[in-house]
């Protein structure tokens, strides 16, 4: 099969760490490569030629504005190159080593410097490379015969919900207005701005600091930039994403709110760094009620399992034996930095920690659990494994032994199992970019037999990008009817609510659900979240933790 050529408008042959690793995906696509740079010359000014013509163009404030907006992304830049997983983003990646052909053009620029329009010279050397499409890398906003100039157009990100985001800084204003989510989208240039075609769309947790937001706004959405042009040029995307509303355009943050912006971030960083000496954190309790409405909480029905020593019970999952039941649960150990999973017997008399059902030289929790075959299986999220292992009950309910790594070299958390319309479906959260975020995808796989060696991913993974609604926390089978429990964020603020959806549609090709419950932290006093929900036979488990 032979691949379609597709092309990159940059600035320079150096760039930035995205386009580069775009250019490394690319090579383990089937179905196009990036055979050339369009290089924007123009770019090559010094300092203070740079800084004159800006303040001619945009005015003396903004050129305040600029700089002392630059001078907190570079302090923040200084401070996170200190950190592995951070320090080659901030760095220039050069592309000469991906061997392109190179086309230099000399754009006409507007008096305002925003708008990019191309000569009928370079037009015609573009066009006679007979590209698939292009990909905008640089500056400006394109217009004029240039955007379809290829049988695909231009792609090109929107770092921001355009419904609700426009202008800049990128992944800043979210953070202002302390927004739960930060998107992107992934559009076919227009004329219009920021009114193409929306190929793509997603979202993930909004950070509390800006740089941080923007590396994950950068990472988490280049992956989807390669799987958009497989897909596109391989023919076989479908979209329907449809925007209601163009929302406002943002520009650079005034002093007030710069000055708003670097106190709130001081604030946050003293208090988690002296709950770090103080050697405080999170405390997550578990409760159980009694009852046959799975939808109401009484709190006054409520008991609460008290807190081991050092430790704190999460995620719990419940299973009925006899007069008994059995909530197994994620048993972290402060002293140890891990969890593993603990069994609590409950009855109407009682609740008595029965002892430790899982225990692995790795973080162990949420502890879903299902039966096959009169068998009972567990599969616990084992993330720092890399992996989605499966374990099965040996003799109920304490010893249990691995079975099966389900899906290898994956970054997955909260992973749920069930069977349903002659098939066996694993959905579970996947963290897809170097920087690890787990709430804000929801993957899909399935295959015939649970012990297969293949699980076939869903045709619309992740059938769910937002961490509004992504990440599992519990799965509730009443009637043959299923319910995924889904966390739900706040900002700064881990598992701090719960949703409750009816799974309306679940083949192959589609994934559908509505929303039927939400679990708000307010049946204790002084709760800080909620995220995880369970009900088996009769008993009512969820999770909680304390401000």
């Amino acid at each position: 099969m032979t691949k379609v050529q597709i092309g990159i408008i940059v600035d320079s042959i150096n760039s930035s760490k995205q386009i580069f690793d775009f250019v490394k995906m690319s090579l383990n696509s089937d179905n196009y490569k990036v055979t050339h740079l369009i290089i924007q010359k123009n770019h090559n000014e010094g300092f203070i030629k740079k800084s004159i013509n800006f303040i001619k163009k945009k005015g003396i404030k903004n050129f305040t504005l600029a700089v002392a907006f630059k001078i907190i992304s570079k302090i923040e830049t200084l401070i996170l190159k200190r950190f592995k997983k951070f320090s080659n983003f901030f760095d220039d990646h050069s592309l000469e080593k991906f061997k392109l052909d190179v086309i230099e053009v000399e754009p006409i620029i507007s008096n305002n410097g925003n708008i990019y329009e191309y000569s009928e010279k370079d037009l015609s050397k573009i066009k006679s490379l007979k590209l698939n499409l292009l990909i905008r890398g640089g500056s400006g906003i394109l217009k004029g015969e240039i955007l379809n100039i290829c049988q695909n157009g231009i792609i090109s990100f929107h770092h921001g919900d355009n419904e609700y985001y426009r202008g800049g800084p990128p992944g800043f204003w979210e953070i202002i207005n302390k927004e739960i989510r930060t998107g992107f989208i992934i559009q076919r240039l227009s004329e219009e701005l920021d009114n193409g075609e929306i190929l793509f769309k997603g979202y993930f947790a909004t950070h509390w600091l800006y740089t941080i937001n923007l590396i994950n706004l950068l990472e988490k959405s280049n992956i989807y930039l390669h799987n958009v042009i497989d897909s596109l040029t391989s023919n076989s995307l479908k979209t329907d994403i449809k925007i209601k509303n163009l929302g406002p355009i943002y520009k650079l943050p005034s002093i007030k709110i710069l000055l708003f912006y670097f106190f709130s971030v001081i604030k946050i960083f003293f208090i988690k760094n002296l709950n770090k000496i103080l050697s405080r954190s999170d405390q997550w309790n578990v409760a159980y009620q009694f009852t046959n409405e799975w939808k109401n909480i009484n709190s006054s029905k409520l008991n609460k399992i008290p807190n081991p020593p050092n430790r704190y019970l999460a995620d719990p999952f419940v299973i009925k034996k006899g007069n008994n039941y059995y909530c197994y649960v994620e048993d972290y150990n402060h002293k140890y930095k891990k969890g593993c999973i603990s069994v609590y017997k409950i009855n109407k008399d009682s609740c008595k920690e029965f002892g430790v059902a899982l225990e692995e030289n790795f973080h162990l929790s949420y502890p879903f659990l299902f039966n096959h075959k009169n068998e009972l299986y567990m599969c616990p999220e084992t993330h720092e494994a890399n992996e989605i292992r499966l374990y099965k009950c040996t003799e109920f309910p304490l010893k249990w032994k691995f079975v099966k790594t389900l899906i290898s070299d994956v970054s997955a958390v909260d992973t749920n199992i069930f069977f349903k319309n002659e098939k066996w479906w694993l959905m579970t959260n996947l963290s897809n970019s170097e920087i690890p975020d787990h709430a804000s995808e929801l993957h899909i796989f399935s295959s015939k037999n649970l012990l297969t060696d293949y699980w076939e991913p869903h045709k619309k993974n992740p059938v769910i990008f937002d961490p509004l609604t992504a990440r599992n926390g519990g799965l509730i089978n009443e009637l043959n009817t299923l319910y995924r429990v889904h966390q739900k964020p706040g900002f700064n603020n881990y598992g701090e609510s719960l949703g409750i959806s009816k799974i309306e549609e679940l083949n192959e090709n589609n994934y559908k659900e509505s929303n039927e419950l939400k679990v708000s932290p307010n049946f204790f006093k002084d709760l800080k979240g909620t995220h995880t929900y369970n009900f088996s036979d009769g008993l009512l488990v969820l999770d909680f933790k304390k401000s």
